[in-house]
């Protein structure tokens, strides 16, 4: 195979991968995860952001912590019916896609490490501590290193 036979092919796979990756992000932004209990029902788009919430008129007479807890158990319940959907999408997808797909799952998300940690005021100060200390032992203030 000669270069120019090289470039060819390798533009009719990049085309390929483009239009597998366009068609994938279409089927997923129609994706909506739903969950129903006791009278509320929840949906959400792909990104688990709801997009319709209906709630019966009889569980307006709960106690809002009975509500809260529904809501919320329906919420985290459609979310995941979304996730398992887009799973099922990446895993009939391109090759190509879905093995960047799996890599990119293995590599953690360190905004919701850090989302679903909780700090106490001490931890705060400590780590505020140790910012300070370390800016101020390594480089000072200033941006020249």
């Amino acid at each position: 195979m000669d270069l120019q036979e090289w470039e060819n092919r390798l533009r009719q796979d990049l085309a390929a991968l483009q239009s597998s990756g366009y068609q994938l992000a279409t089927k997923v932004a129609t994706v909506r995860g739903r969950a129903e209990a006791n009278g509320v029902r929840v949906e959400v788009d792909a990104d688990g952001n709801i997009t319709d919430l209906q709630i019966a008129s009889g569980a307006m007479q709960w106690t809002s912590s009975r509500l809260t807890a529904t809501l919320l158990d329906c919420h985290r319940n459609a979310r995941a019916d979304a996730r398992a959907q887009i799973e099922n999408l990446a895993a009939k997808s391109d090759p190509h896609i879905r093995d960047q797909l799996q890599r990119a799952r293995k590599i953690p998300d360190p905004q919701r490490h850090l989302d679903s940690q909780q700090m106490t005021e001490d931890e705060i100060q400590a780590a505020d501590d140790a910012y300070f200390h370390n800016r101020n032992r390594y480089g000072g203030w200033n941006d020249r290193r």
